[in-house]
């Protein structure tokens, strides 16, 4: 019952999100944006593409490298496998296919996995931050709201530093405080926390790769490059839909979709990206044609999803597993 919720949620989300999207849109124009568009620039987008996820793979090995040698060449495929799972399973389930298949390949403990992941995400959100913060810096024509916003997130991201740094160098003070805290919430199943705390101090081996002054600084730069080529694969996209914007232009769009996508919506996150893109582009007082944005959001959105689904499912099969075996695991996360 509760899946069949979240699934039917999803899809009135998306659909809203779309319907959203096709404001001021028409369908002539439209046409015409996809006739007159520049699919000379989609060999860039998908090398960028896969630059990206190459970069992914690299900071993911770096973070296992503490507890489980792996080499890229390993971990590639189960990276592409995990966002595949994303275009094809709700509720953002690929992150626990990734912990699924590393530890049914490599015996690598699923507690360990995770906080890698949650690591991952950590990083993920400052760089997106970083650069959504840059791409505010040189453009005028946002108002003060996005920019207002744009802190709030910054103060966010400040105390998950705050807490990561803390959970690192004093773990089992972290520990106690979170047991301490947990305890003050009396309508949190006993259940739940307990989990919880036990995953933070199982999953401390995760952290391991924080130990090393080098290790963080080569995890901190390539989190801003993966970034920063997602953001030049939005500028590119707009541009091959003749739309005259600048790289901080790509940046705003990635960090606005970045944390759109988060929403509850449907697999692949339809109409939550032509959303983010139509509200990217509304707030600059330069408005381009609406139309124009939407037949650049599907180009950015297929040029992501068809690949990485496509490769996603052929690394599935190679590694002997199936979907079948990808929703179980979805089942017990």
């Amino acid at each position: 019952m509760k899946r069949a919720f979240f699934l039917i949620l999803g899809i009135v989300v998306s659909v809203a999100c779309f319907a959203w999207s096709l404001q001021g849109t028409d369908t002539k124009a439209l046409k015409a944006g996809f006739l007159n568009a520049d699919y000379w620039s989609l060999p860039l987008m998908l090398a960028l593409l896969f630059s990206f996820y190459w970069l992914k793979t690299l900071r993911w090995q770096w973070l296992l490298a503490p507890v489980a040698p792996l080499t890229i060449k390993q971990l590639f495929p189960v990276m592409l496998i995990g966002f595949a799972a994303n275009n094809l399973l709700p509720a953002h389930l690929g992150e626990f296919i990734r912990v699924f298949v590393v530890r049914q390949k490599y015996g690598v403990p699923a507690s360990t996995v995770l906080s890698t992941v949650i690591l991952e995400r950590i990083f993920d959100v400052l760089a997106i931050l970083a650069l959504f913060g840059i791409g505010l810096a040189f453009t005028d024509e946002l108002p003060d709201n996005y920019r207002n916003g744009a802190l709030l997130l910054g103060a966010i991201a400040g105390v998950v530093v705050v807490a990561v740094v803390v959970y690192l160098i004093w773990t089992e003070l972290f520990i106690r405080l979170l047991t301490w805290s947990l305890s003050l919430l009396p309508f949190l199943p006993a259940k739940l926390s307990i989990g919880l705390v036990e995953m933070l101090r199982k999953g401390g081996d995760g952290l391991m790769a924080l130990k090393s002054g080098k290790a963080v600084l080569l995890i901190i730069v390539t989190s801003l490059l993966q970034w920063l080529l997602n953001g030049l694969i939005a500028y590119v996209a707009l541009r091959a839909f003749h739309i005259d914007v600048t790289l901080a232009t790509g940046l705003i769009v990635t960090g606005v979709t970045a944390f759109g996508v988060t929403i509850p919506s449907t697999p692949g996150y339809f109409g939550v990206i032509q959303m983010c893109f139509q509200v990217s582009m509304n707030a600059q007082l330069l408005k381009p044609d609406p139309s124009l944005v939407l037949g650049s959001s599907v180009y950015y959105h297929m040029s992501m999803y068809i690949p990485v689904t496509v490769l996603g499912l052929y690394f599935l099969h190679q590694s002997g597993l199936s979907l079948k075996d990808m929703r179980k695991a979805s089942e017990k996360p």
